[in-house]
This record gives structure tokens, C-alpha cells and sequence, in this order.
């Protein structure tokens, strides 16, 4: 019997290797610190500004530089790089006819002024492991990237935001050293190539494009690791999920406050407030990076009859008519609970920081121009499958993604900002393909996810609450402090505030150590509470300061007094209906 449990546990894991692509043993994901690696090279670009024969790039639009990237793959699938790239400054490299680059036909200005310099953020999708079979050995390796970015031009002072695509050939000389060609498209704004001899360049659809090809040199970073089969990547690895593995949809409302170049950002409600839904596709490729494509359509369901900073200007109603806006865009996803304390299946909350990239569109003005923003997102696992999230992002596009007309600027540096809230549901689509071996997996998912002691908090809360109002009542009797708006003498302590830091510390108490960002929000709101005491002249700073205190300590002592309680058998505390009933077992 136990040959037989051992031959099926083995065949268990040799189906999962081969759905992982792997050949010669389990392929598995390396952890947060390996598999880092620099490139270090030399590129020419061929600008082409907006209207202008690309037949004419030679050598109206060349220029030539220096690159360095700084990358990581989180699975032989997907990585991420992070690029610099400094353009027609450097001896040696110098082109005395780059035209194309403002000032206009100025070639010399450009380079005296110390050229350009771009910072690009690239996806790195392997082509080969992505769609084919993996394997450790392969020389050469093609992968596919989406890019965006920001470029700065010292010979006009001007930057802007860019956006791409291109490919990534890299040839390996041996377990560390690799050569590479790099080739990318990407589009830019008007501040960045073209003046005012190309009037309109560069603002949303009438872009200004350039192609870069670069050459150089790879290095990884680090110890030397084996990635299949060996006994430290099975002990400390996570086994690498399939291609179908971990996708997820998601769906949920927004709020956005919008806030277009050189308008006071205290008026954006309600002149830049709209509403709109959201939906997104993503997986997650590790337990630490993943990727999103996202679709947010805003004022084109529930209108918002005060928003003024729309176009059209004159009648922003109109705005709303004609369909609002839209947001397409794709997110690098880092979740940072994993990076910091490493993967739990059975963890609930999580916390992930994301960048993004996209277009955003006005359908009153048909045009579209380029987004790129970051933020971060919370997510509570419900079961095995649904989850909730919230999320806070900031993003930045030219200013025709909100109607230049209205800034008054056609570069790129009139770039529009909004915040984007959103709240919804997550729903996996297949099952988890991040567990240690076959027979972990199983386990995990036959098992429900571990919850909270939804009783406990309950009782433990609203009893530290209720301490804390009879301290703050006995001592409000024996202190007899007037109030500073002089309405009566039950100034100390902070009522209010006693019985806020008492529920926000029992939300500490219960779920600190699956997410901090809960007490935090917990203490921020009870901090809020007692500002606004002090605001209204209903206490003194020394009132509230009190109050917390008073709090904090209720609830430490409820606490402490239910762990000595109800860790006898003979207490038990349940829920039934609308009541919350307690138990006491008399022997």
C-alpha cells in the first residue's frame, strides 16, 4: 500500500513538472533575491518626428548612447527591467547632423546641452518558456516586452512620457555571462523630439516615434543555483505554476478625481470628481509578480452634473453624452506581502504595489494619449476562490487625455494627474499552482482557509468599549474640566476618542499579523475622531491625548482578561441569530 501511495505521489509530481515545461526535473520559482542580472551597452536611435519623411532618419534622426538595465525574472517565464539610457552626449558618439532632436535643426545645441536621457520599466516575456518547453540549457532566448517611461531633453528642458513595444535576443556564453540585441519602438511627446517648426507634435495621437537598437553585454548576479530537481531548490523553492495557472478576473467601481495641469488640486471636488466601473484579467506568474490587464470606463454611467474640468470646456455635460472616457492599460504586479514574509497559502490578506501602463481616450474628442501611474492594492481572501480588494492609485497622462485646450499647453509637460479609487470583488479562475510538491497542494486545498475568531472580536471589542466609557465617566465626575467652548465641565478625558482607540486597538489585537494596513487604518480613524474634538472646541489636545490612552488600555485589559478566560473549556462564546450568546460549563 505505501509503494503504491509513493509510485502515485511520484507520478503526481512528473505531470506537474511536465505542465511546468520542464524536461529534467521541477522547475521552480527562484525567490525574491536571485536571478537578478545587469546589462551594460551601446545603442543608436532613429527619431521620427510626427509629418516627417522616415526615409530622411539618416542621419536627420540618429543619435547615438549609452544603456544600462537593471532586471530580475521571477519564473523562466516572466521578468521585469528596469533601463537608462543616455543619448548624444558622450565622446565619441557623436552625430553632427541628429536634426530631428529639439531645438529643431539645431544639432549642436542638443548635444552642448547634454542631449537626452530616458528611464524605461520593461516586462520581459520569454517567448520560448511562455509557449514552449522549458529548458535550463537553451542558448538562445527571444523575449517579447511592453515598455513605458519618461524622457528628459536638456537641449529644450522639456520631458515626456513614452510608451512601446520591442523584442530582447540574448545569447549565452556560459552559466553567468550572456551577449544580447535589444530593438524597441516607442512613442513620445512633443517636448521630446520636434519644436515649434512641427506645431501639434507629440499631444496624444500625433506622437512623435523613435526606434532604438541597442548591443552589449549580460551578467547575472549572485550565487550560482541549479533550478531543477536539486534538493536546496525543493526545499526552498515554490514549483513553478503552468501557463494556465492562477489567472484571475476582477470587477468593481472607482471614484477619480481628476485633476488637469495648473488647476488647484483643492477644487477637484467636485470640478474633477467622476465615477465608473472597472474590470481586469490577470495571473500571476510567481507568488510574487504577476500581470493585469485592466479597462476602466468613467462618467459614462453615473453622471456627475458639477464635474467643470472635462472637455469640452465650454459645456463638460457634453462629456458625459457622448460616452466619458476609457482606460486601457496593463499593471506589473508585485505582491509585497510574499516578497517580505514569504508565500502562505493560507494567508488571507495581501498587500501589492503595481505600476502601470496604458492610453486613455475622450470620446467627445476622439483622441487618446499615453498613461502611466502606480498604486497599490489590498485584497481580503473571502474562500478559496472569491476575494475582495480595494485600491489607490496616482496616474499621469499628457495633456489631451483631459483636452489640452484647457491647460493651455501643448507639450508634454502639461501632463494631467487623477487618483484613482477603486473597490470590487477578485475571482480566480482555476486553482493555486503554488505549492511546495504535489502532495502540499492537495493538502492546502482540501483544507478550509484558517478565519478569524469573528466571536472573540466581537465580545473583546464592544467590551473594551464599554470599559472605556465607564472609565471615561468616572473620570469626567472626579475631574470636573470645563470644556473649551465653555458648554459644561465633562472635558477630560476624550469620551470619543477612549472608545475609537478601544475598537482600534481590538482591530490590532485580531489582524496584525496577517495585514498591518488594517490597524493602521483603525488608528488613522480614531486619530481623525480626536482631531475633530479638538477642531470643534469640544476638548483640549490633553483631553484626547488622555482618551487614547484610556482606550488602548481597555482594550488591552478585556484582552488579557478573555485569552485567561476562554482558554478554559468550560467558557465558550457563540453566535445564534441577532444574539451573541456565553456558555459557562458548571462542573
Amino acid at each position: 500500500m505505501m509503494r503504491t501511495i509513493r509510485c502515485w505521489s511520484v507520478l503526481a509530481l512528473m505531470l506537474i513538472a511536465m505542465k511546468c515545461g520542464a524536461q529534467d526535473g521541477l522547475v521552480r520559482n527562484a525567490g525574491f533575491g536571485e536571478d537578478w542580472f545587469v546589462q551594460v551597452g551601446l545603442d543608436m536611435s532613429l527619431q521620427n518626428p510626427y509629418g516627417y519623411n522616415f526615409a530622411r532618419v539618416l542621419p536627420n534622426g540618429k543619435s547615438f548612447g549609452l544603456d544600462v538595465a537593471l532586471s530580475k525574472w521571477f519564473t523562466p517565464q516572466v521578468g521585469v527591467r528596469g533601463k537608462f539610457n543616455w543619448e548624444n552626449a558622450l565622446p565619441l558618439l557623436e552625430n553632427g547632423h541628429a536634426n530631428w532632436l529639439a531645438p529643431f535643426y539645431q544639432p549642436s545645441v542638443n548635444r552642448e546641452k547634454g542631449g537626452y536621457v530616458a528611464i524605461y520599466g520593461d516586462v520581459l516575456l520569454n517567448l520560448h518558456n511562455l509557449f514552449g518547453t522549458y529548458r535550463a540549457d537553451r542558448t538562445w532566448n527571444t523575449s517579447l516586452y511592453p515598455r513605458v517611461g519618461v524622457n528628459y531633453n536638456f537641449g529644450v528642458t522639456k520631458g515626456s512620457l513614452l510608451a512601446g513595444v520591442g523584442l530582447l535576443e540574448t545569447y549565452r556564453l556560459n552559466d553567468r555571462w550572456s551577449v544580447y540585441a535589444d530593438v524597441a519602438y516607442m512613442m513620445s511627446g512633443s517636448g521630446f523630439v520636434g519644436s515649434e517648426k512641427v506645431q501639434g507634435t507629440g499631444t496624444g495621437s500625433n506622437s512623435n516615434g523613435y526606434f532604438s537598437l541597442g548591443l552589449g553585454a549580460q551578467v547575472r548576479l549572485g550565487k550560482l543555483k541549479s533550478g531543477t530537481g536539486s534538493t536546496e531548490a525543493q526545499d526552498k523553492g515554490i514549483l513553478m505554476n503552468g501557463i494556465w495557472d492562477n489567472w484571475f478576473v476582477q470587477a468593481g467601481v472607482d471614484m477619480s478625481l481628476l485633476n488637469p495641469y495648473g488647476c488647484d488640486f483643492g477644487k477637484v471636488i467636485p470640478k474633477g470628481l467622476t465615477w465608473g466601473v472597472n474590470a481586469a484579467v490577470g495571473k500571476w506568474f510567481s507568488p510574487e509578480f504577476g500581470l493585469r490587464g485592466r479597462v476602466q470606463w468613467e462618467n459614462g454611467l453615473i453622471e456627475n452634473k458639477s464635474v467643470e474640468w472635462l472637455p469640452p470646456t465650454d459645456n463638460p455635460r457634453q462629456n458625459y453624452q457622448e460616452g466619458g472616457l476609457a482606460a486601457v492599460s496593463l499593471d506589473a504586479m508585485l505582491n509585497v506581502t510574499n516578497v517580505i514574509a514569504g508565500y502562505d497559502p493560507q494567508r488571507r490578506w495581501h498587500t501589492t504595489a503595481y505600476v502601470r501602463a496604458g492610453i486613455i481616450s475622450q470620446f467627445v474628442e476622439g483622441s487618446c494619449s499615453p498613461l502611466m501611474g502606480a498604486g497599490i492594492q489590498e485584497t481580503y481572501r473571502l474562500n478559496q476562490r472569491l476575494s475582495l480588494f480595494g485600491s489607490a492609485g496616482y496616474q499621469v497622462s499628457t495633456s489631451e487625455g483631459m483636452g489640452y485646450g484647457l491647460t493651455g499647453m501643448k507639450v508634454a509637460t502639461g501632463s494631467n494627474g487623477y487618483f484613482d479609487i477603486d473597490f470590487g470583488v477578485v475571482y480566480d479562475l482555476g486553482r493555486n499552482g503554488f505549492y511546495r510538491d504535489a502532495e502540499s497542494k492537495r493538502r492546502a486545498y482540501a483544507q478550509p482557509l484558517e478565519g478569524h475568531n469573528w466571536p472573540r472580536l466581537m465580545v473583546n471589542t464592544m467590551a473594551s468599549m464599554s470599559v472605556a466609557y465607564i472609565g471615561k465617566t468616572a473620570l469626567k465626575a472626579v475631574v470636573h474640566e470645563e470644556r473649551p467652548d465653555h458648554s459644561d465641565n465633562k472635558s477630560f478625558p476624550s469620551g470619543h476618542a477612549a472608545m475609537a482607540f478601544a475598537a482600534a486597538r481590538s482591530l490590532d489585537k485580531e489582524f496584525r499579523r496577517e495585514s498591518i494596513w488594517v490597524p493602521i487604518a483603525g488608528y488613522a480613524a480614531a486619530t481623525a475622531v480626536g482631531i475633530e474634538r479638538v477642531a470643534t472646541d469640544r476638548h483640549h489636545w490633553h483631553d484626547v491625548v488622555a482618551g487614547a490612552g484610556l482606550g488602548i488600555a481597555s482594550a488591552e485589559l478585556t484582552w488579557w482578561l478573555s485569552d485567561k478566560v476562554f482558554k478554559n473549556d468550560n467558557v465558550a462564546v457563540g453566535i445564534a441569530g441577532n444574539s451573541v450568546d456565553l456558555v459557562v460549563r458548571i462542573k
